[in-house]
């Protein structure tokens, strides 16, 4: 039998099933518009598991006076150092510093945790700190320039601190680079400025500057990027510091001499002390250098620098006091590197432009 499609009743179903399917399309080009609008939704990707090691945290002494506390100084920059406190988020690494409990420290210390801050993130690997609870403390420690070459949560760096100074600078170039040689030189200005109400140049205190600092590069190995200068400004001195986190003068000498050389000392501070009385040649075979360590402690003779205190491997000596010079027991924590430290006053720099 022959279908009658001009029945009311097929043209009734007929506009139904057109409907349907205009529907259907209207709702597929709709969904194609907007995927074009936001962009095609991700698919749900299932992310292999990551695993975490968190450790815990390195925890400072309350008096982290690297001086007047050594041991305890040494042992904590020892952990802080140490891979067994390092802990791993997915690929990061990081290490958990608190110095909550730190009630009493000094500019020698924070020198020393920025180098080494700077040494872990040149090893990728992140350094957290918790500040001190305290706040004489904190603001000592924010005015000395520890936040100065940090950034915050948001990425953003810390504004500087006025009273001081800390400069990394690169090794194994030979030579200061034009930048570092312009920042020594404003640097030094501001230096004069503050001791005598004048800023100017003066070529003798940069002369020291530099001599000490290649010192330290000299016998601390090269087995760290940067070493750093530290300049804190107090009411009538100037606080320096030099710090490099390599090896250290005593390892670098045991390096290059057979114990046999060493068996005429009867310690290690006299061994160290030797190299500052020109008994070791300089390993630049330069004629010109001074000859090295003993034209540091020709200056502290001369009364051009003041409170000179060296620390490195497991002796620290006390130019200023030699009762408190001494060699750390066997088997204690040491430090690895160099470590330098002494103060200027406007007589000491009177003295240096007179010398000259």
């Amino acid at each position: 039998m022959k279908k009658l499609y001009t029945t009311p009743k097929y043209k009734a179903y007929h506009k139904r099933r057109l409907l349907k399917i205009e529907k259907k399309l209207r709702k597929k080009r709709l969904a194609e518009e907007r995927a074009k609008r936001i962009g095609k939704p991700r698919k749900k990707v299932k992310r292999k598991h990551q695993a975490h090691d968190i450790k815990m945290p390195v925890i400072a002494p309350s008096d982290l006076r690297l001086i007047e506390n050594t041991d305890k100084c040494l042992e904590f920059f020892r952990d802080l150092r140490s891979e067994e406190y390092r802990s791993k988020r997915g690929k990061i690494e990081f290490v958990i510093l608190s110095l909550k409990d730190v009630t009493q420290i000094d500019y020698g210390t924070i020198s020393i945790l920025t180098a080494i801050g700077d040494d872990l993130k040149f090893k990728g690997v992140i350094l957290r700190s918790f500040l001190p609870d305290n706040p004489q403390c904190k603001n000592y420690m924010i005015e000395s320039g520890y936040l100065n070459n940090l950034y915050d949560d948001n990425g953003k760096p810390f504004p500087k601190a006025p009273k001081s100074e800390l400069m990394f600078f690169e090794k194994g170039c030979g030579r200061l680079s034009d930048e570092e040689s312009r920042k020594i030189s404003l640097l030094i200005k501001k230096i004069v400025g503050h001791l005598t109400g004048v800023e100017k140049y003066c070529q003798p205190l940069r002369t020291i500057i530099l001599e000490i600092c290649g010192n330290s590069i000299e016998w601390s190995g090269t087995d760290n990027k940067q070493w750093l200068l530290g300049v804190k400004y107090r009411d009538d001195r100037v606080i320096f510091t030099v710090t490099d986190v390599g090896k250290g003068i005593l390892e670098s000498l045991h390096r290059r001499f057979t114990k046999r050389f060493f068996e005429v000392f009867k310690s290690n501070d006299e061994i160290l002390k030797g190299a500052f009385d020109k008994k070791y040649g300089s390993t630049t075979k330069e004629d010109n250098r001074n000859k090295g360590l003993p034209a540091v402690k020709a200056n502290f003779k001369q009364g051009t620098i003041n409170n000179l205190k060296v620390l490195t491997n497991n002796v620290i000596l006390h130019f200023d006091n030699d009762a408190l010079s001494k060699e750390f027991e066997k088997g204690t924590p040491r430090f690895k590197g160099t470590f330098y430290q002494w103060e200027m006053t406007n007589d000491c720099l009177t003295k240096l432009i007179s010398a000259q």
